[in-house]
């Protein structure tokens, strides 16, 4: 294992800084029940997943905000609705410097980190990566 403190913080892999559990809903769950439990749980997105266990797709609180807010959308309305399928993640082995950049060049604020069989094992977050 990598010497954690001999490095600088920029070149750590993401595997090894401070992640976020994944929170997770199953696809057909209502928007209501996924903002209670980013509540509940205190985070600020929700990966969508199907009766497999596979990922489909990623809900954040921007995503609420500017999407569903306003919006004709019921709260009774599936997440699937709201999620957006495309997600960037990045491998546990990639450098903060290289999770920084996604951020930047996306603008996001939160990348699922995955491990060598693409099971996802936590969330890097912009607030994840100040604390």
């Amino acid at each position: 294992m990598e010497n954690f403190k001999s490095q600088s913080f920029w070149e750590q892999k993401v595997g090894l800084v401070n992640l976020q559990k994944p929170t997770i809903v199953k696809s057909g769950s209502s928007i209501t029940e996924a903002v209670r439990l980013m509540q509940k749980m205190k985070v600020g997105c929700v990966l969508v997943e199907d009766v497999a266990g596979s990922i489909l797709g990623i809900v954040t609180d921007g995503d609420l905000m500017h999407d569903f807010v306003g919006s004709t959308l019921s709260g009774d309305a599936s997440i699937d609705k709201m999620m957006n399928e495309e997600i960037t993640m990045v491998d546990k082995t990639a450098t903060v410097t290289e999770a920084v950049e996604l951020f930047y060049f996306n603008k996001f604020r939160h990348i699922p980190v995955i491990d060598g069989n693409k099971k996802v094992i936590g969330i890097l977050s912009v607030r994840g990566l100040m604390n």
